[in-house]
């Protein structure tokens, strides 16, 4: 997870915390900025560590230098974890994933207040029609738990260019399904099966908006492919409406 190029994201931030002089810092916070953005991370990211990772050098005391280098390194290491504590988080993931609906259910279904500028009539306008109205809900429901998702992110496997849905790092994206009436289970399978293979990402997340309820038993079809890849962690998550 978090690997770029020769030097993965873990591996910079091994090297930062052993930095015991200002050389070895900024040589390992200058690699850890390459990682990031070789990985993709957007700018605010890279801010932030600069902000965390700053510290004023005392050109009369090598050390307080080194007692404020050693506050920043911290700083810096602390915030990178907060990054790169997906693992831990990958079943919360899930279970945000899963609890979809009720967010659908609350903003749609949930009559707002009479002296809000807010009318159910509004709301009601408020229909999903097709994958990329999921994608545009889901993605706004994930950016405030996992700030450095990004939308539509593609991908050159080599051979020809995927686009990823939700990509939230190297190994953990996002793929948005939503079934519509000309829709055939096979078509769904067939999509599904093939984005397991060219997707890179070890962790990979089906989200599968069963709008016209093509899928008659979602248990067992979660079974049947979440074990299809060995190499991968394939989960699915499937949602049938009941009014939408």
């Amino acid at each position: 997870m978090f690997n770029s190029g020769n030097e993965s994201i873990g591996d910079a931030v091994d090297r930062l915390s052993h930095a015991q002089d200002r050389q070895s810092f900024a040589s390992a916070l200058s690699s850890l900025r390459l990682c990031m953005k070789n990985l993709g991370m957007d700018s605010k990211s890279l801010i932030e560590l600069e902000k965390r990772a700053y510290y004023l050098p005392n050109e009369y005391s090598d050390k307080d230098t080194k007692e404020k280098m050693d506050a920043a390194k911290k700083r810096a290491i602390e915030y990178m974890e907060q990054i790169m504590n997906y693992d831990k988080k990958d079943n919360i993931l899930f279970d945000v994933l899963d609890n979809f609906y009720l967010f659908l259910e609350n903003l749609l279904e949930r009559k707002p207040h009479k002296s809000g500028g807010i009318k159910e009539e509004y709301l009601a306008n408020l229909k999903i029609k097709n994958e990329y109205d999921i994608q545009h809900l889901l993605y706004a429901y994930l950016k405030p738990l996992y700030p450095l998702a990004r939308a539509e992110v593609s991908e050159d496997t080599g051979y020809s260019t995927v686009r990823t849905d939700i990509f939230l790092d190297a190994e953990h994206v996002i793929e948005v399904k939503c079934t519509r009436a000309t829709m055939k289970p096979k078509k769904l399978i067939e999509e599904i099966e093939a984005d397991m293979i060219h997707y890179s990402a070890k962790n990979i997340y089906f989200f599968i908006y069963d709008k016209e309820k093509i899928i008659d038993n979602p248990l067992v079809f979660k079974k049947n492919y979440e074990t299809k890849v060995i190499e991968k962690k394939i989960q699915i998550i499937i949602h049938q409406p009941k009014i939408l």
